[in-house]
């Protein structure tokens, strides 16, 4: 999973703050409270050095918003054309980079889910169990199987009512509360 192409391609759909992009990071790709902000925010430092990033204004109370420059959408396209699946972390990258396209853009999501279809074929072809290599090699059939469940999840994305465009929704201009988060109310107690 790629927090820093997440961000370059949340920013090629609308100049976002920095917590704001966290929050759109996580609720778009199930990933709640696994991403931590700062981690963000030192990415934007960097995609910035980089020449990626920019300031793009700023909101009402005077947070950055962040926008790409074209730099920033060239390595964005990119990544979105690449759909690697023979590396460790083939699953958890296809399935965040799955989520948050299918998020923002219906038709980049559509065209990303068949390259991965495409890909995991390929990678089924080649690990198959009547394959020599898988034959003798039981990480060749974990990869293989691996191969059948992304297939099968790239299957039921597209049987979702609405298909991938049911995962498709705007970007929230809300601003959260600043301050702590409300605390969850005690247990009741019992009655003495």
């Amino acid at each position: 999973m790629s927090i820093r192409s997440g961000i370059l391609f949340l920013l090629g759909t609308a100049d976002a703050y920095g917590l704001q992009i966290h929050g759109e990071l996580e609720e778009r790709t199930d990933r709640v409270g696994r991403i931590n902000v700062g981690q963000i925010y030192s990415t934007l430092d960097r995609l910035s050095t980089a020449g990626l990033v920019r300031i793009a204004g700023s909101t009402d109370d005077g947070l950055p918003l962040y926008g790409l420059t074209t730099d920033g959408r060239l390595v964005r396209d990119e990544w979105l054309a690449e759909t690697t699946v023979d590396t460790a972390s083939a699953w958890p990258d296809m399935v965040f980079k799955v989520l948050l396209v299918g998020s923002l853009d219906d038709a980049a999501g559509s065209t990303l889910l068949q390259r991965y279809r495409r890909a995991w074929h390929e990678h089924s072809d080649e690990a198959g169990p009547n394959s020599p290599v898988t034959q003798n090699s039981p990480t060749a059939l974990a990869q293989g199987r691996l191969a059948d469940a992304a297939l099968g999840w790239l299957d039921d994305l597209e049987l979702l009512p609405g298909g991938l465009a049911a995962l498709g929704r705007p970007l929230r201009n809300e601003r959260p509360r600043r301050g702590r988060r409300p605390a969850t109310a005690p247990a009741e107690t019992a009655e003495q």
